[in-house]
């Protein structure tokens, strides 16, 4: 059996939706937290009747810092794709956010290692990994320097991948997948998903900091094959292509047939965008999307190797223009 975690997550979605496609018997985690509707507007995009589907799936609630808790989700599961990666934080910064995901990651493959889990699949992101000198790929062996200066989501995704790590020193099988910026069909409003609403309507800024992409299925098809061939202790960059995001709301843009973002935000006027947001936050207590990590994320040049996952996991990967172009049209029907 299979268990995803995070599966209202749009990775985590996507992956339950292939395995019903193959057949396959899935036990998924939820919390009160879990947004089901997400959830159930992306099986929209592969079945037509969800609700016998949706009942195929052994839900089971867990509470990540409960051990018991963790043990019985865990009973019987034969691999583990965990998509519940670290989301951006908000605008203070808060250590106990950080110690309590690395804390349920411990728990977590410790607990997987106790069951006998056969093979456990962590999928974190690219701000995990080390650094290189600009205009350099990063790969899978670039070193983190120890007295960088990374930004919380950052420490946050490395500190549980040395979890991980740990766990697979101690006999846990599995291995690390390292995502780029998912680009996926979700409820348009949340997620990267909600970038294609937002162009769609006229989107006027843009930024031309350059990371890895990575189109949803082109990265369920990496994990699935991972679990197949079962490299153990390994790490695996998958990304389609590194390119800026302008190149990416342009691409957007002209599937819609509207105007271009014309406005370019440099790294420096965030600096007063953060100030605005600072002062509504006072007010709405609301934490936006616009902190260090985020705009570390779409301002910093960063480029990413894909050559151990073409070589290892996949043949090759959909190109992100094909992506969006696929992307644009589900959304123009579905809205």
């Amino acid at each position: 059996m299979y268990l995803v975690i995070g599966p209202t997550t749009i990775l985590g979605a996507h992956t339950i939706c292939t395995l019903l496609q193959k057949g396959l018997p899935i036990r998924a985690v939820k919390s009160d937290r879990s947004d089901m509707d997400r959830f159930r507007k992306i099986m929209g995009y592969y079945f037509s009747d969800c609700d016998n589907l949706f009942d195929e799936i052994d839900w089971v609630e867990a509470d990540p810092f409960d051990r018991d808790s963790v043990a019985d989700m865990l009973c019987e599961i034969d691999v583990v794709f965990n998509c519940s990666t670290p989301a951006f934080f908000g605008l203070k910064k808060d250590d106990n956010i950080i110690n309590g995901i690395v804390t349920s990651t411990a728990l977590l493959v410790d607990e997987a290692r106790n069951a006998g889990v056969k093979y456990f699949c962590h999928v974190s992101n690219l701000q995990a990994l080390g650094d290189e000198p600009e205009m350099k790929e990063i790969t899978e062996k670039s070193e983190r320097d120890p007295k960088g200066n990374y930004t919380e989501f950052s420490q946050a995704s490395f500190l549980s991948e040395m979890e991980v790590w740990r766990a697979f020193e101690e006999g846990l099988p599995g291995s690390i997948i390292n995502a780029g910026f998912i680009i996926g069909p979700g409820d348009w409003h949340k997620d990267s998903s909600a970038m294609f609403a937002r162009v769609s309507r006229g989107l006027l800024l843009y930024t031309k900091g350059v990371t890895g992409f990575i189109g949803v299925n082109d990265l369920v098809r990496c994990m699935l094959s991972l679990s197949k061939q079962r490299f153990i202790k390994e790490r695996f960059i998958t990304v389609s292509q590194c390119m800026s995001f302008a190149e990416l709301l342009f691409y957007i843009a002209d599937n819609f047939g509207v105007k271009r973002p014309k406005f370019n935000v440099c790294k420096f006027m965030f600096a007063f965008l953060k100030v605005w947001y600072r002062i509504k936050y006072l007010f709405s207590r609301h934490n936006p999307r616009l902190n260090d990590d985020f705009i570390s994320l779409i301002t910093d040049f960063k480029l990413y190797s894909n050559s151990k996952s073409i070589n290892t996991l996949v043949a090759g990967y959909q190109p992100i223009e094909q992506v969006v172009k696929e992307i644009c049209k589900l959304y123009s029907t579905a809205k």
